[in-house]
């Protein structure tokens, strides 16, 4: 259980912040957080303040701001910072950012108004991920268990019983067992299987193409004809659009 977040709000819409900040210390104290929130009314400003050296367990980030906008923002907190642990969430009047908002993974997207209902859904879904982050895959080798966090790892990838873990730092790990067995102690997980064999993490995907994956780094993942259907549904699913 988290007991303390710091959260930041990002929205050039005072009285948006305002209701935001209101509403997150209600839902905090309600299931028992300690809950520190800072608010900005500009892009530059919130990434001025990073650059100090500030983190975030979770950010509001409006996504049209003057100055600096929102995807520039998150763009520079995953690529210059290389802040990969700060949960991203995107606020805009609009509905067709989706696919722009690969590169920088966010954890959600909230379409305007941001409604009691949309914030609590997106509080769930981040306790949900840190429960998740916060478990292990195992496996053996030669009669000895191992354990990697799911967030370490990039994809999965099988040929019979042989299974490679392929983890986000480049390593690969090779063992023997089921691909059933990976995806059982994956499900709930944000993993996307885009075929037989393989087994992709969401959050090492850098661009979505309807028959293609191109993780962080430009490795290319195909999608088999027969799943691309269900891939694309999963990948829009992820982005948690809710209108």
């Amino acid at each position: 259980m988290v007991v303390y977040m710091d959260i930041a709000i990002c929205d050039d819409d005072v009285i948006l912040c305002h209701q935001l900040e209101e509403s997150i210390h209600r839902l905090g104290k309600n299931e028992d957080v300690l809950v520190q929130t800072s608010v900005f009314f500009d892009g530059k400003s919130l990434w001025e303040y990073m650059k100090q050296g500030n983190r975030f367990h979770l950010i509001f980030l409006d996504i049209e701001m003057t100055q600096m906008d929102g995807i520039s923002v998150a763009g520079a907190i995953r690529d210059t910072l290389g802040d990969e642990e700060c949960n991203i969430v995107f606020i805009s009047g609009r509905r067709d950012y989706a696919m722009e908002l690969f590169a920088v993974r966010p954890m959600d997207f909230l379409v305007k108004p941001v409604t009691e209902e949309k914030l609590k859904a997106v509080w769930e879904l981040y306790h949900r991920l840190y429960q998740r982050d916060s478990k292990m895959f195992y496996y053996e080798i030669k009669g000895n268990k191992n354990y990697i966090a799911f967030q370490r790892i990039r994809y999965f990838r099988s040929d019979n019983r042989r299974m490679e873990i392929h983890t986000m730092g480049g390593d690969v790990i090779t063992y023997y067992g089921r691909m059933s067995e990976v995806k059982r102690q994956t499900d709930g997980g944000r993993f996307i299987q885009v075929s037989r064999s393989e087994l992709v993490n969401y959050n090492a995907i850098e661009e979505y193409w309807e028959d293609m994956l191109i993780l962080r780094g430009g490795e290319r993942i195909p999608i088999v004809a027969s799943r691309r259907k269900v891939v694309g549904q999963q990948i829009f699913d992820y982005m948690g659009e809710r209108g």
